[in-house]
């Protein structure tokens, strides 16, 4: 009997395949000039992909029991996300690596997480390839993203490297799966399929059009699972509550502030990751500092 993530694994792979098919039928999906469709990106990374992160409200909500410490729970989480912004808008450098290096930790342990036999060496693998698979295929494209990110020019090298690097972490992946005896062979077949499959979109799509599909499809939905979303109205109750920051995201700091698309797209991920990330330790500071009362 399938569970919910082989259930997911389906999903996926089977809007894959329609995606694919897509591609060989429509050169929307691989036109070079992004920036005509980034409203579009927007709206659907500030909706659906972030939505998951919207549920640590209601972890929030649950795990304290009075009014007054929920309250000081959810200060502290956005005090964490306007770190975050303050530390990209200071050095964007600085705050893409933050990013990357979280999602390459983040993305295993997360997408992951529903295999108990899983190695940290497969996380790790799985992390650092959904983090950079596209530098793999579009080298230049991934170029030119992350130097308008961070508004400087990047050595050439640098990518090469990280291309090379990223190639061995798909070999890596593969072979710590295929020699992994804790994982039974329905979820090996599961997990190489959704791999390879999302190995052949990233060589098909542009690069924010895959990370898109990606963070959206594979490891939000995933998270959703992880987190304990039970129905659609429970989707559909985060992704109201991820409204304001897509307000504040489109009128505050795109039309007031005048700051590009990209930017912001990344900038509030990166902020919201950190947060997401540093939730238990956040919960289980305030959980030790009731109990020493």
């Amino acid at each position: 009997m399938l569970n919910k993530v082989s259930i997911h694994q389906l999903f996926y792979l089977i809007l894959s395949l329609f995606l694919i098919f897509i591609t060989q039928q429509n050169s929307f999906l691989k036109i070079t000039d992004i920036h005509s469709s980034l409203t579009i990106l927007f709206l659907v990374i500030m909706s659906l992909g972030i939505s998951h992160g919207a549920a640590d409200s209601i972890v929030i909500w649950k795990i304290f029991p009075k009014i007054k410490i929920k309250a000081i729970a959810f200060l502290i989480y956005l005090l964490v996300v306007s770190l975050g912004l303050l530390l990209w808008f200071l050095s964007p450098i600085l705050g893409l690596i933050t990013l990357l290096l979280m999602s390459i930790i983040h993305f295993g342990q997360s997408d992951l997480s529903y295999l108990s036999g899983v190695t940290q060496g497969i996380k790790i693998s799985w992390g650092f390839v959904m983090s950079l698979l596209p530098v793999v295929f579009f080298e230049n494209d991934v170029k030119s993203i992350f130097e308008a990110l961070v508004d400087s020019d990047i050595n050439a090298e640098v990518f090469a490297n990280l291309k090379i690097i990223t190639i061995i972490f798909i070999g890596s992946f593969l072979f710590l799966v295929y020699i992994n005896k804790d994982i039974n062979k329905k979820d090996k077949s599961f997990l190489t399929l959704e791999f390879l499959i999302t190995l052949i979109l990233a060589g098909l799509l542009q690069p924010l059009y895959w990370f898109t599909f990606y963070f959206c499809f594979l490891h939000g939905l995933r998270a959703l699972i992880n987190i304990g979303i039970k129905s659609l109205g429970d989707f559909i109750l985060l992704i109201f509550f991820t409204l304001p920051v897509t307000f504040f995201s489109y009128y505050i700091l795109l039309e007031g502030l005048k700051i590009n698309y990209l930017t912001i797209i990344f900038s509030i991920l990166m902020a919201l990751t950190i947060a997401h990330m540093l939730l238990p330790s956040i919960n289980r500071l305030l959980l030790k500092a009731i109990d020493n009362r």
